[in-house]
């Protein structure tokens, strides 16, 4: 699945491992936001935390403890180590583009890096919610998903197991982001459909001898076109940038979710929060992680909320339907750059 990229304000590199410092991503227990027994004065204090990480950083990291059983992640590291060691041919059966809702295996090296000159270091599998086969007539990106299920038998369990675990997760953030914001609880959560755009990529970043340069990345820069995103990481690489413009070394925390803002919380909310710019460096060593998005259904409109337009701060985004949106941010890169291309902005 394409990712919304734009180019780099010459981001700082980290040279080795052993230089890979930053400051610790605030941590949250978002636990009582998950727990609909919680008392509102339970919930207080994971909402005062999320909101100045946002407002302070643009992003946050919560607990893997999130997750109802502790063997979730490792049996997905597991079964993506058992795919990409198939044969290529058993491989190839799956091919993304062998099917029109964007599922299935991304080969070393066809991920595009949507800067010129520049090589995307990364392999990987998409998968989304598991819907009918209907839902393909749609053009929509929906549907089922593509299992290698003759020659991984437990690869769809334990993919689709981590996946609801994670749709529990993303139903408490969106509505702490809505409390957050001083927003009924409700609000947000009801645009995370059965519909919604949804996915989840299984990316592993191999071990190379390409230079770590500005023309070879695991990842180019990037924000990402959903409401947030949920990202677990084996390695160091990951690279964010604050609302200040400072850019971020994650320190590889293999208990924690990093949770970055996407472009629809940015155009939601009129810009009062930022979408989280991040990429990953080509690192030697082999490095994996998992990247849940969750956003809208395709057909919403997106445009800032009531309460974040006023006559003082006017809206800054033209409304956008998620499908639109994603069209758009897939295509920047090949159209001619203007001052309002980022987030379709007024003015």
């Amino acid at each position: 699945m394409l990712r919304s990229f734009r180019k780099s304000a010459a981001p700082v590199l980290a040279r080795a491992a052993s230089s890979w410092t930053g400051p610790d991503v605030p941590t949250i227990d978002i636990r009582p936001l998950l727990d609909p027994h919680a008392s509102t004065a339970a919930r207080q204090p994971a909402l005062r935390r999320m909101q100045a990480a946002c407002y302070e950083d643009g992003f946050f990291a919560i607990p893997t403890s999130v997750l109802p059983r502790d063997e979730l992640l490792c049996n997905v590291y597991s079964s993506m180590d058992a795919f990409h060691a198939l044969a290529p041919s058993a491989k190839a059966k799956y091919h993304l583009q062998k099917v029109p809702n964007e599922r299935g295996w991304t080969p070393l090296h066809q991920e595009p890096s949507h800067v010129p000159g520049v090589v995307a270091h990364l392999e990987g599998y998409d998968v989304a919610r598991e819907l009918p086969a209907s839902y393909l007539a749609l053009d929509d990106g929906l549907g089922p998903n593509v299992w290698p299920d003759d020659e991984l038998p437990s690869f769809r369990h334990h993919v689709t197991a981590l996946y609801d675990a994670l749709t529990t997760v993303a139903d408490g953030l969106f509505e702490g982001f809505a409390e957050m914001l001083h927003l009924p609880r409700t609000t947000l959560r009801e645009f995370h459909t059965a519909e919604a755009q949804a996915g989840m990529r299984l990316l592993t970043y191999p071990t190379n001898d390409a230079p770590m340069d500005e023309t070879h990345v695991g990842i180019a820069e990037h924000t990402d076109f959903e409401c947030f995103t949920l990202l677990h990481q084996t390695n160091w690489g990951l690279q964010l940038t604050t609302r200040r413009g400072a850019v971020v070394n994650v320190p590889v925390a293999t208990d924690q979710f990093i949770v970055l803002i996407g472009d629809v919380l940015e155009r939601w909310t009129n810009g009062e929060l930022i979408a989280t710019p991040h990429r990953v460096l080509n690192t030697p060593g082999k490095r994996q992680s998992i990247a849940r998005f969750n956003g809208t259904q395709r057909s919403a409109v997106i445009a800032p909320l009531p309460g974040f337009v006023s006559s003082s701060r006017p809206a800054r985004y033209a409304a956008v339907t998620q499908r639109q949106h994603t069209l758009n941010a897939i295509m920047r890169p090949y159209t001619p750059s203007s001052s309002s291309e980022k987030n379709n902005t007024l003015g």
